[in-house]
């Protein structure tokens, strides 16, 4: 670290620290008021941040957006996957298929290439996760269709994402063969992982509970959070994949193996959402270059972009209705789907690092991201306020 290093720091930690009561007052996502404070930080802005690709911010940055999707597979509730069983896995694997397929279809069509089509097609489990409990539908039915529907979508869309960056990086059909295997081998890994976990479980229940105890000194469970995170980072690396996907693998094992991770997903949840996550968004921020006269002339692009996210969920999801869900919850569901800003922007932000997006394209997409974000949350509460109320 040097001086230069000084105010960047000192003006992040600030924003993380007060972003959050400012998004709470204005009743808006946090990501969003963390990217729009680092918009005026950065080139888009005040300039008062000059130097975006500064060493340490960008470690900082990485470690949010690691934590980010190691939290997304935390939070991934598998005893409402098991107990609605694998067939109920089946229509929501579909929607979510054919919500990608929708978005690269209109995506490849209208020229704005793969990366635009995954990022419209993704779906996340955080900003729906935090209205069910806004609301208190976790308990119901209701609820655990969203959340089942939510985490089958992002375990695909982290999936999708996995295998077409090893096509994007492979130089011919050995390159991707080899790569898939690779890809296989690191799922091996993490199947093999849980199990050894399974069976330390089984035998050695007493160190699991130390884990996800409130009062526990050494905070084991933040350190084998951490350790897994990491180790499955470097298999990731070792693997030739992107390291997000080890992050997400990680927080999905821990999730798997711990059910009552109550304590344990607060203290993780904490350390993310307290610092790390806030600097990776507060960090997109200041490295996207919006202006507005950028938005005046891409205006159209970004209505398309708002329009394909909420059609590639209303499509599919209109599946649903046959099986007896009423409009409204339905809509509201679809709606929620298609606002998941936090993948959106670690999809352009991974398509930026592989020169597989430029800078125009990112600004547009996340753009139209955060509008998506800010518009059908707001929708989606009122239905499902009238549907908790009937």
């Amino acid at each position: 670290m040097d001086e230069n290093t000084a105010l960047p720091l000192i003006l992040i930690t600030l924003g993380a620290i007060l972003m959050p009561g400012l998004a709470r007052t204005i009743a808006i996502p946090v990501a969003v008021v963390e990217i729009l404070y680092g918009l005026l930080l950065g080139q888009s802005g005040l300039h008062i941040i000059e130097d975006v690709n500064n060493p340490f911010i960008n470690f900082l940055s990485e470690v949010g957006f690691a934590f980010f999707l190691f939290l997304a597979g935390l939070e991934i509730d598998f005893r409402t996957l098991e107990r609605r069983g694998l067939r109920e896995l089946i229509l929501p694997t579909f929607v979510a298929s054919a919500a990608f397929a929708i978005t690269i279809t209109i995506s490849m069509q209208m020229g704005w290439g793969l990366w635009v089509g995954l990022a419209t097609g993704a779906t996340s489990v955080p900003l729906l996760l935090a209205v069910v409990r806004e609301l208190r539908l976790g308990s119901s039915e209701l609820g655990a269709t969203m959340i089942t529907f939510a985490a089958v979508g992002e375990a695909l869309t982290i999936l999708f994402l996995s295998l077409v960056e090893i096509t994007q990086e492979a130089q011919g059909v050995f390159d991707v063969v080899f790569g898939i295997i690779l890809l296989l081998g690191l799922i091996a890994a993490m199947l093999l992982v849980v199990q050894l976990l399974k069976t330390l479980l089984w035998w050695y229940p007493k160190p699991f509970y130390q884990m996800v105890a409130h009062d526990d000194p050494s905070e084991v469970g933040v350190r084998v959070g951490f350790g897994l995170m990491f180790a499955f980072i470097g298999l990731s690396m070792l693997a030739h994949v992107e390291p997000f996907l080890g992050a997400f693998i990680a927080g999905a094992i821990l999730a798997y193996i711990i059910r009552e991770k109550g304590a344990l997903e607060h203290k993780l949840s904490s350390m993310g959402y307290g610092f790390f996550i806030p600097v990776f968004f507060i960090h997109v921020g200041i490295r996207l270059n919006l202006t507005p006269q950028l938005i005046f002339e891409h205006a159209t692009w970004i209505i398309l972009i708002i329009g394909t996210m909420l059609i590639a969920k209303l499509l599919p999801g209109a599946v649903v209705w046959f099986r007896g869900m009423k409009p409204g919850p339905l809509l509201a569901m679809c709606g929620l789907l298609a606002a998941p800003l936090t993948l959106v922007i670690a999809i352009m932000d991974l398509g930026l690092r592989l020169h597989a997006v430029d800078e125009t394209t990112n600004a547009v997409v996340i753009t139209g991201g955060i509008i998506a974000s800010l518009l059908f949350p707001s929708a989606a509460r009122r239905l499902l306020k009238a549907a908790a109320e009937d």
